[in-house]
């Protein structure tokens, strides 16, 4: 027994087999994309990428040395502000010691000479308040013969507003007289206020310390 094969194709079956397979790779050249390439990324579109994420990356970091740059500079401000004022303040404090020392050290055969010692780096108005007193302190200087000296213990800033400084001065004065002719120690507390005039330091007021505040 023969089975019969039907092989009758006709020819427009062969023409559209190869016509759509002509029509898709025409398609895919005339769009420019290769059939393989649709659905990955390009080497471009990975640049691109990586660039944002190195700015993403970046940005933190370059906030995080501003800030760090800042601080630094604000501590290093603060520190020097703080090393300025404690150097002003010792400033005052030299100041007032010997302020105190050449008030409390005098000789009736030179009273002169110890004028010229307070009124040395003082204000006008310290000066006017010593010129006023000058002839009566000459008078009991003079004839009571006294002889004296001063030595500061410790001093110490106690106030400060702005460029005045209120310093609290403990010293001994050493005094001998017609009266006492041995020399005797006496301790005495002193304020003494000093200001800065620009490089200036000046004494403005002094005397003995009341306690008052």
């Amino acid at each position: 027994m023969t089975t019969r094969v039907d092989t009758d194709l006709s020819e427009s079956d062969f023409v559209d087999r190869d016509g759509a397979g002509e029509s898709t790779a025409e398609s895919a050249t005339e769009s420019g994309t290769p059939a393989e390439s649709t659905g990955g990324p390009t080497g471009r579109t990975r640049g691109g990428r990586l660039t944002v994420v190195l700015a993403v990356v970046a940005v933190p970091a370059v906030i995080a040395a501003a800030l760090a740059a800042w601080q630094w500079r604000s501590a290093a401000g603060a520190l020097d502000a703080e090393r300025a004022a404690d150097a002003d303040r010792a400033a005052a404090v030299d100041v007032a010691r010997g302020y105190t020392e050449r008030s409390l050290t005098y000789d009736h055969t030179n009273v002169d000479g110890f004028f010229a010692g307070v009124e040395e780096g003082t204000t006008d108005a310290l000066r006017e308040r010593f010129d006023g007193v000058r002839e009566v302190l000459t008078q009991i200087m003079t004839d009571s013969q006294v002889v004296a000296s001063g030595t500061v213990n410790a001093a110490t800033v106690t106030a400060q507003d702005g460029n005045v400084y209120t310093v609290k001065v403990f010293a001994t004065q050493t005094t001998q007289n017609l009266q006492q002719p041995e020399p005797g120690a006496v301790p005495t507390l002193l304020t003494v206020t000093v200001e800065k005039n620009g490089d200036q330091w000046l004494v403005s007021d002094y005397g003995a310390d009341t306690g008052a505040a």
